[in-house]
């Protein structure tokens, strides 16, 4: 084999070789764009799970608020009543008057497990949100 001839095939062998990097180049490029226009998607998906839970969680407390003063509202007025004197004493009978505290006891609890949600969702299903999305993008990052 000629110097000449070893010289053009060697020159082929790089041609070929910067052709594939190129290639190899471009391919990394479209994958990286897809990546990141995941990491958006991901990032903005985790952004409006937490603003529908922080809405969620207002109404949650609200409720919360409601149920309370609802329960308030009808203790307070049968607190005058004779019928409560005859609660306090016989509570495990049951009458209207004991069904009727047992529902508005159950309404207290119910204002209290809504209360709780609502804290649930502040803090922890929001802040571990932000915490993914922040990890995301730092992964993307790098």
């Amino acid at each position: 084999m000629s110097a000449s001839s070893r010289f053009k095939k060697d020159k082929e062998i790089v041609a070929e070789y910067e052709s594939q990097v190129k290639e190899i180049r471009a391919q990394l490029i479209e994958q990286q764009k897809c990546l990141e226009q995941q990491t958006e998607m991901r990032v903005q998906l985790l952004q409006d799970l937490q603003d529908f839970f922080r809405k969620k969680a207002e109404i949650e407390t609200e409720y919360s608020r409601n149920l309370e003063k609802l329960a308030e509202r009808f203790m307070a007025k049968t607190r005058s009543t004779k019928d409560h004197q005859q609660y306090k004493k016989d509570q495990n009978l049951l009458s209207p008057v004991n069904c009727w505290y047992l529902l508005l006891n159950q309404v207290r609890r119910e204002s209290k497990d809504h209360a709780t949600l609502s804290d649930i969702y502040l803090n922890n299903v929001i802040m571990r949100f932000m915490q993914i999305s922040e990890d995301s993008t730092r992964m993307f990052k790098k």
